[in-house]
């Protein structure tokens, strides 16, 4: 027999807006929602008086690296972060060693995070200027979304050229499937950096002016103009810029199939910040100014912004530390999986004023609709997983590295007080984490499930 268990007294978070009502779970489905839930024999009840319980984040955008050496992130460890942070699925970008470009690559990193993974997980595959069959290999071994670096990043994930872009979006066309794409003109970026560094600039404020907003926007534009000349479907990630948005939006108005992310970092933190963080800042696209960060709230608040998710990177403290004298040394990207949603939580309901049906939106059910797991995940119907992530809005917390679950023990985020933190996160039924004074795990290595794009049907 299934075990049931009740969720009590809690404001429920759908997507509609806040609902008092109680939560019933049989074995991994969510079975019921109803007025009093003490009607029903349970075999367990959780008591959430005073609290909200919404869907479990969908992270579209995390970066566990797995199979790598030497391993910075990984499939376990960036799950322990992720389930303290009250998320359940992430979509795992490509970056891998190698990276996952190729049907080999994808079914390995499936194996690793099969046997390592607390939370259900998804798989991005790279496109880096191979040939389609290669895409088409990576598609049939299940990945949910193609990624491609407008901009070099590494030697193992060179810029796409623009046949590249063209080619790729025209492809996905057949399958229905999100070309993600790092939107940063190649050619201005090398520039800019090349310039910074020909005046010995070598301070944090170096980093965002060698790449300042212009220089994403471009992309960006590339990108809308790519898609729609194909029909393709473009997932511009980490979106900085309202100007950015601004296209999106407009893009969408006229019918153009594209969707838009941005992450905490670029709505909680400002230059100001990069310059006290230095190298523990220095992410891609940089970090803006707060004229920057608060036009971008509005386009969180009028529903351009589709999606937020964390773009994890769990590199070093001594990788990091590299930096402090000459921002170049460090490397780009930051760690975030754990603090995101709350973060976000706090500035959208306490600082902002927005509603716990927003919050749900940006980082449940979009998410999951976008990359096909909607409505098994991302939202609280019946029938759906039971998926939660339970917040006390009135926790009142200080953020500090060495409390991080996840590998390296540092987050741009040190010394913020956020008030709403996740006091426990339940995936598929079972409870995985709660925090009652201190962080406790109930979860199994290797208990996260794969998902393809077709999980989000309802049936079995």
């Amino acid at each position: 027999m299934e075990k049931r268990t009740v969720i009590r007294g809690g404001v429920l978070g759908m997507e509609t807006g806040p609902l008092r009502a109680d939560l019933v779970i049989d074995g991994d489905r969510i079975s019921a929602i109803t007025l009093d839930g003490s009607e029903y024999d349970a075999d367990e009840v959780i008591d959430a008086s005073g609290k909200f319980v919404v869907p479990a984040g969908v992270d579209v955008h995390t970066h566990f690296k797995e199979p790598a050496e030497p391993l910075t992130e990984g499939f376990y460890t960036g799950s322990l972060g992720a389930i303290a942070g009250g998320i359940g699925t992430v979509v795992e970008m490509p970056q891998a060693t190698p990276t996952s470009s190729e049907g080999a690559h994808i079914k390995e990193k499936i194996k690793v995070g099969s046997a390592e993974s607390i939370v259900d997980f998804g798989l991005w595959g790279a496109a880096i200027n191979q040939g389609l069959d290669k895409i088409d290999e990576m598609i049939d071994a299940g990945v949910v979304g193609i990624k491609s670096f407008m901009a070099g990043s590494s030697p193992g994930f060179p810029a796409a050229t623009d046949t590249t872009l063209f080619e790729v979006f025209t492809h996905l066309t057949q399958y229905g499937i999100p070309y993600g794409l790092h939107a940063e003109n190649d050619q201005m970026l090398l520039e800019g950096i090349r310039r910074m560094q020909a005046a010995g600039r070598k301070d944090p404020l170096a980093h965002a002016e060698s790449r300042p907003p212009v220089v994403e926007e471009e992309a960006i534009n590339r990108a809308i103009f790519f898609a729609e000349q194909t029909g393709g479907q473009a997932y511009i990630c980490h979106t900085t810029t309202a100007r950015g948005f601004e296209m999106i939006r407009a893009a969408q108005d006229r019918g153009v199939n594209v969707f838009g992310e941005t992450c905490p970092q670029y709505l909680v933190l400002d230059e100001d910040d990069l310059v006290a963080l230095g190298p523990f800042a220095r992410c891609a696209p940089a970090i803006r100014s707060r004229e920057e960060v608060e036009q971008l709230w509005d386009y969180v608040a009028d529903g351009t912004v589709d999606v937020i998710s964390s773009d994890h990177c769990g590199y070093t403290i001594e990788s990091k530390e590299a930096g402090l004298d000459d921002i170049w040394q460090a490397p780009l990207g930051l760690s975030g999986v754990q603090t995101m949603y709350p973060s976000v939580f706090d500035e959208m309901l306490n600082k902002r004023g927005l509603e716990i049906s927003d919050f749900v939106r940006l980082t449940a059910a979009n998410p999951a609709r976008i990359f096909g797991f909607y409505p098994r995940k991302g939202s609280l119907m019946i029938g759906s997983d039971a998926d939660i992530a339970i917040y006390d809005p009135d926790d009142l917390w200080t953020v500090t590295g060495d409390e991080m679950l996840h590998r390296n023990k540092w987050t741009p985020m040190e010394g913020r007080e956020i008030q709403g933190r996740v006091v426990r996160t339940i995936i598929r039924g079972n409870t995985v984490y709660t925090f009652d004074g201190e962080p406790k795990i109930f979860a199994e290595r290797g208990s996260g499930r794969f998902l393809t794009r077709d999980y989000g049907m309802l049936g079995e």
